[in-house]
């Protein structure tokens, strides 16, 4: 199975088609659903979620890999940070090279990821939404 990395916040995740919610014999969208669904809606789903739990990759990862899993597929986006500021969610998005995940993957690794480093490697110089 091959990988497919994602930038989420601090934290780069490897989703495997497994993990895409259109392969679950219980994916409650018909293609044409699938096929409407935007950008901004998926977006909006996820800002929802982190609204109602800001902590959600620890206490809810599951939605967060479906709902990164699904931009990917959908929209090829590769790169989210979902900011909660005690009032509400910001959020950006982009796409970025596979091989500056992968350098993102080994700092995680070492663990000499920071924001600064996100923030230079991917949010600095990319034209997001």
């Amino acid at each position: 199975m091959s990988s497919r990395l994602f930038l989420y916040n601090l934290m780069v995740l490897a989703l495997d088609a497994a993990e895409d919610p259109r392969l679950d014999p219980e994916f409650p969208l018909s293609k044409q659903q699938y096929d409407d669904l935007t950008i901004d809606s998926l977006m909006q789903l996820l800002r929802e979620e982190v609204h109602a739990n800001p902590d959600i990759l620890n206490h809810n990862p599951v939605i967060v890999r479906r709902l990164c899993s699904l931009l990917l597929s959908r929209a090829g986006i590769n790169c989210v940070k979902v900011h909660w500021d005690g009032y509400g969610v910001s959020s950006r998005h982009g796409t970025v090279p596979e091989e500056s995940l992968i350098a993102l993957q080994q700092h995680a690794q070492s663990s000499a990821l920071t924001d600064s480093i996100v923030e230079e490697k991917i949010w600095s110089g990319l034209q997001v939404a």
